[in-house]
């Protein structure tokens, strides 16, 4: 009885917080005042902490251990709805919001005195940081993951709003100096937040990570741990933005163009007929480039998230199917069934329990595969196997399926590497295998 009493007290408070909705939003001083010393949220400046709560926010909880993104947005009425794509089309909660001192209570429509359903949250900049588990759906997504390898490194559920969104993208510069190319690529993110990358020949030289504001013609980017920069938008939709190619270097001035087909970029490969390898290039640009031994084809290509439309410098356009992580395509009398390079080669990882079991998986651009799982610490083999491997659609994302006699395995994709499970002797054990 008494716990009846309690549940019913701390749903009548929870909804007596929603009549609060007119004490929503804090005071710049107060979003200034609000810090982040771990994890991957970055504090947004005083100008976007005058954001207003309503509006569109995506949720990506890859850190937290599931490679999946989700929805959520806020009226201006204070109710709420969450939804696997930006069109919420298919509800997966919903309700009001209130707000005390700060703190925001997300108190669901199906929510009863006798089973609460509720989340918090505060506000970072335009962001939400959860305080405590979201109800997604069924699942109850957890608010923070403390990282395995780095426990100083907090990963916090956090949905990012889409605020200058007009200039979401990815851009790419290349800077010439005594004779060597660096390579610049820029992303402008949700929830104001840009990354930067510089890479030579290849190789990765310089990474950084803050926050962006736009004012006009102008665009300040603030680096994680230091001080506002000033920087351009050109009529073109072109930035002028000053950054360093490698750590120890100063920063220069240079001119970032948008990457017209950057979710499609990257390097796709496929065995041909007569066993050779084939190698499609996919450029930021909308330009291919193919080569299988003497034969080559370059020209532009257009792409969404389920086809290709390559359109050969000579010849004739053709369509193709396209996957994040495969590829069909004909060229010359074949037609090919690429796999992105990303998920091709040798992936490895223990398990992610306390056990010295360490699996080893090799995926090769003929659609074979091999797994090897030893026990380190007794130095014993506890499976060898060969066979074919697919990629699937899964319930949340892409899904790795693996094919021997008498045996087939379903992991997740993530951007990472391999979510796997296999079972040893009556025993589940689960592995991330990275590259």
């Amino acid at each position: 009885m008494r716990r009846k009493v309690w549940l019913f007290t701390t749903f009548v408070v929870l909804m007596g917080l929603s009549l609060l909705l007119s004490a929503c939003g804090r005071s710049p001083k107060q979003q200034a005042e609000t810090s982040s010393t771990q994890g991957t949220v970055a504090v947004q400046s005083a100008p976007a902490a005058e954001e207003p709560l309503a509006g569109d926010y995506v949720i990506d909880i890859t850190d937290l251990g599931m490679a999946l993104q989700f929805y959520l947005r806020i009226n201006e009425d204070n109710t709420f709805v969450l939804a696997p794509n930006r069109q919420f089309t298919s509800e997966r909660g919903s309700g009001k919001i209130g707000e005390l001192e700060g703190t925001y209570v997300m108190i669901y429509s199906d929510s009863t005195p006798e089973s609460p359903k509720t989340a918090t949250f505060e506000r970072e900049g335009p962001n939400l940081v959860f305080k405590t588990t979201l109800p997604y759906g069924t699942a109850n997504i957890m608010y923070e993951r403390v990282d395995e390898e780095n426990p100083d490194m907090i990963y916090r559920l956090v949905a990012h709003k889409y605020i200058y969104e007009e200039y979401y993208d990815t851009y790419l510069a290349f800077v010439e100096e005594e004779g060597r190319r660096y390579d610049y690529v820029l992303n402008l993110l949700p929830g104001a937040r840009y990354s930067f990358k510089s890479s030579l020949e290849g190789s990765q030289l310089y990474e950084e990570t803050g926050t962006f504001r736009v004012a006009g013609q102008n665009l300040f980017i603030t680096p994680e741990g230091g001080t506002e920069l000033r920087g351009s938008v050109n009529d073109a939709g072109a930035l002028e933005l000053a950054f360093k190619p490698r750590a120890e270097e100063e920063r220069s001035t240079t001119l970032f163009r948008v990457a017209t087909t950057a979710q499609h970029a990257g390097t796709w490969l496929a065995q041909t007929a007569a066993g050779g390898e084939a190698r499609l290039e996919l450029d930021y640009f909308g330009g291919y480039t193919f080569t299988a031994g003497e034969l080559s084809e370059r020209g532009s290509f257009t792409a969404d998230q389920r086809s290709i439309t390559l359109s050969p410098e000579q010849g004739e356009t053709r369509e193709g199917s396209k996957t994040p992580y495969t590829l069909t395509a004909a060229f010359g009398t074949e037609e090919l069934l690429f796999y992105n390079s990303q998920i091709l080669g040798r992936f490895s990882g223990g398990t992610m329990g306390a056990e010295s079991i360490v699996a080893q998986l090799e995926l090769g651009v003929d659609g074979q595969y091999q797994l090897t799982i030893v026990d380190e610490a007794n130095g014993i083999e506890l499976l060898q196997e060969k066979g074919t491997f697919s990629i699937v659609p899964g319930p949340m994302a892409y899904q790795l399926a693996l094919e021997s006699e008498g045996a087939k395995r379903v992991g997740d994709i993530w951007p990472t590497g391999f979510n796997m499970s296999f079972n040893i002797d009556g025993t589940d054990y689960r592995f991330l295998l990275t590259f």
